[in-house]
This record gives structure tokens, sequence and C-alpha cells, in this order.
């Protein structure tokens, strides 16, 4: 029998008595031997298999309403999200936070304040339980229960960052760019894939072009910080650039305002300006810089961490050329050979996909001037890697793991190779080396992007503006 919840409280009071334990020591031996036999079939790797047992089995609610929020009376959708151990044992997210489909047809005729994703998920019963490998889902323990209010419970900005969000992904699906989707177009509120392979898509509305099917999730960076924030009660040990703001805004607006006095000015013309005495000898002299125009005096930006946004510094030479590569974090030879490019649940599953698909980066550009020491201010973008370019990328990836698998280390694809990425040492020194499936030892090594691939999207933004 459908058990019925009329009020928030009714729900988050059920809620609580699982805290501290697991599915198993609330259920019935009988309803326990049921599930253990859809683990069994479906096994441990399906996604939202947790949380359609804890509504069906715990709150006694049919699970798989797909336009009203779970709990429909009471106006709550519940979210059960794993949090994982990391090194020095704090508690982080394991993954992104997924909400529904996007229904491509319906979302191009909505508006934010009356969206389907804000119907079903304004309030939101967020579920965090204890993710253990090797371990079956019904032991898995709940850690913390909290109820979110995206229109209440979070900051302003934040607030308004996540509607832009929204917003932008539903113009680029109005524009027939449904296909062109990526994680990284956005800051918190992103469009993840979900499907199995490259072959499965669906149609959009406004083109021919067959799109990848699509979610709606928050970022793995900013559920850490609402772990952090809202949960454990901490303060973020990092800088805001929305401190002495005066309206709300965008990152991206707020970041391009606080350039905008600075661009085509020399080192010393912007040093002048600020009033600061930072010297050419001082460490991390162009960051310091940027850091002293955003009004920070910390290179952990709160806003940046939790959209995924990596600032980089870019130097170009006197004549428009970049000589350095992007490098990502080194990759562990034994664990890259057993990914996928894409999981059972059609979500990026390989590292050095994953952050594609959703890292967004920060580029400010300064240019060396012929015969002389000073540099020029350029200019900002922010720029994630197209989709139009994800099946290269996927080559690369494909040919390493091949050659790992081979044990052919010095045919890993090189910088001549691929147009948009290669493979090279990414250690202190020679003798930093990592273990390879054939237990020998080996450089550490990690995927680049081509230094004329980033120069060449520096371009064509220059060209668009």
């Amino acid at each position: 029998m459908t058990k019925t919840y009329q009020t928030k409280e009714q729900v988050l009071e059920k809620a609580k008595t699982i805290l501290g334990k697991s599915l198993r020591k609330v259920i019935s031996n009988e309803d326990i031997n049921t599930i253990e036999t859809k683990i069994g079939e479906y096994g441990m790797k399906r996604k939202g298999f947790l949380g359609d047992l804890t509504e069906k089995y715990f709150f006694e609610i049919n699970p798989g309403n797909i336009s009203e929020p779970d709990f429909t009376i009471a106006g709550i959708e519940l979210k059960t999200t794993p949090l994982k151990k990391n090194s020095n044992s704090k508690l982080t997210s394991k993954e992104r936070l997924v909400f529904s489909m996007i229904n491509y047809d319906t979302i191009v005729n909505e508006t934010w304040k009356l969206s389907s994703f804000l119907k079903k998920n304004k309030s939101l019963l967020l579920m965090f339980y204890l993710w253990m490998e090797n371990k079956s889902i019904l032991d898995y323990e709940f850690k913390f229960i909290h109820l979110l209010n995206l229109l209440e419970n979070i900051s302003k900005e934040d607030i308004f960052q996540i509607q832009k969000d929204w917003e932008y992904i539903v113009s680029k699906i109005k524009r027939g760019e449904a296909h062109l989707l990526s994680e990284g177009d956005t800051y918190y509120l992103g469009a993840c894939t979900k499907a199995a392979n490259s072959r499965v898509v669906r149609d959009q509305p406004m083109a021919r072009t067959p799109a990848k099917p699509r979610a709606f999730s928050f970022k793995q960076q900013y559920i850490n910080y609402l772990i952090q924030t809202k949960l454990l009660g901490e303060k973020t040990n990092t800088d805001s650039i929305f401190k002495k703001q005066r309206r709300i805004e965008t990152i991206e607006d707020t970041v391009k305002e606080r350039f905008s006095a600075f661009i085509g000015k020399t080192d010393k013309q912007i040093l002048k300006k600020l009033r600061s005495r930072l010297g050419k000898k001082s460490k991390s002299y162009k960051r310091l810089i940027v850091n002293k125009i955003l009004g920070v005096t910390s290179n952990n930006i709160e806003e940046l961490e939790k959209a995924n946004i990596t600032l980089r510094v870019v130097t170009l030479e006197h004549t428009g050329t970049l000589k350095e590569s992007i490098s990502f974090p080194a990759f562990d030879y034994k664990n890259l050979v057993t990914e996928l490019w894409y999981d059972e649940d059609g979500e990026t599953m390989t590292d050095f996909h994953l952050q594609l698909e959703t890292k967004k980066f920060l580029f400010v550009v300064f240019q060396k001037q012929k015969g002389s020491t000073e540099i020029i201010l350029k200019k900002t973008m922010f720029w994630n890697f197209p989709m139009k370019d994800i099946t290269e990328a996927e080559n690369v990836w494909q040919k390493t793991v091949d050659c790992i698998n081979g044990g052919r280390y010095n045919e890993l694809p090189k910088i001549k190779d691929s147009y948009v990425a290669h493979v090279r040492p990414h250690g202190k020194d020679s003798t930093d080396t990592i273990t390879t499936p054939q237990n020998t030892q080996e450089m550490k090594r990690c995927f680049w992007l081509n230094a004329k691939y980033i120069q060449q999207a520096i371009k064509n933004e220059e060209d668009q503006g």
C-alpha cells in the first residue's frame, strides 16, 4: 500500500529515522530478500537503484514519477547521493547530482519560473550515504539528511547563476544546438550525458541533427560546496570575487567587469593603476597581477572552485603564437585501461572524458611585446572543450589505452598525431614513475591539449568578438 505524506515535516521526520543506519536495518527481511534478488539481476552499478529502493521500501511510495516531485503533496523530490572518504578521511561527493532528463521538445516552450525543472526539483530532500567499494547497497550508511529549497536556502548569487545556467542550456536547444551541449558550457547547473555510446541519440525540435540524451545535474564541485557549508557547517578556505559586489551578476559578467579597465594595458600600467609595488621577480608574478585585478588575495577562489573552473594565465609570443600546451592530472596506467568512455547509464566515465565534458577554463591572456620586457593584458575568456571535437579526443584516449595494454609506451599519441591532444610525461623527472599493467615502471604521463589547439581557440574567440 502506498503511503501519503502531507507535509515536508512528515517527510523529514521519516527520513531522519534512517540516519546512521543502512536500508538493511530499517526494512523487513522479506523486503531484503526481494531486493537481494534484484541486486543479483541488476548488479551493483545501476545508477539511481538505491534511490528507487529507498522510495519503495523505506518511504513506501511508488518511484518513477516523471513530472511531479516524488512526494507529490508535500512537494519534495528525493535524491540519494553518495559520499566517499578521501585520503585524509574527509567526506566529499562521489559524483555529480543528476536530476531528470531534459525533454528537448517541450523545454523550448518553458520559462525559468514555470519550468518543469523547478516544478519537480525546487524542494530537494538530499540523503547522503557513505559509498564503500564491494559493499552491498543495502549496507550503505546514511550520514546526512538535508532539505534544500533551491530558491531560498542558497545565496542569491548562486540562485541567479543556476537560473542563467538553465537559460543558457535552453537557449542552445532553441538554436538547434542540443547536439553541441556540454557540461562545461555552464557553471553550477549542467547538462550531463545519459547515453551509453555515441550511437544513442534523440531528435531535437530546432534542427535535423540528432543529439545525445542529457539530464540536468549539479556539478560535483558544487555538491562538495553544499556538503562543506550546509552539512558540515564549515567555512570555505577560499576568497570570493563577489565580495564588495553592489549588484547580483553571473560569474562571467563579474570577471569581465573586473578586467575591463585593464585590457590593452601593460603590466607596468596595471600595477600603477592598482597602486601596487609588485616586482617582476615575485613568484607567480602574472597570477598575482590577476588576483589583484579580481580583488582576491588567494588562488583559491570560491566561485571558480564551485564551478570547476581552472584559471590559467596564458602568455602569447609577440607573434601571437602559444608555445605551452595545457596538461591534465597524471593518470594511473592500471586504472586507465579499466575505464570506459561512457558507463552503463551513459554518463562520462573515464577521468579524461569527465574533465573535457565538465571543466571550464578562465584564460587570462597576456602577450609579450617585441623588443620590450613589458607584457600586455590582451584579453580574458571563458572556454570549455567543444563537443564537435569530442570524437577526436576519444580517439586519442583509445589509442592511449591500446598502447598501454600492448606495452607500447614509445607509441603513445604524440602532438603530431592529433590536432586536439597528446600524451607526454608529467612527473618531477625521469625517476618519477608508476607501475604499469605489465608490472614495469614507466614515467608518469598525462593527457595534454595541444598548444596550437588552444591558440586557435583564442583566435576564434577574438574573431567572433
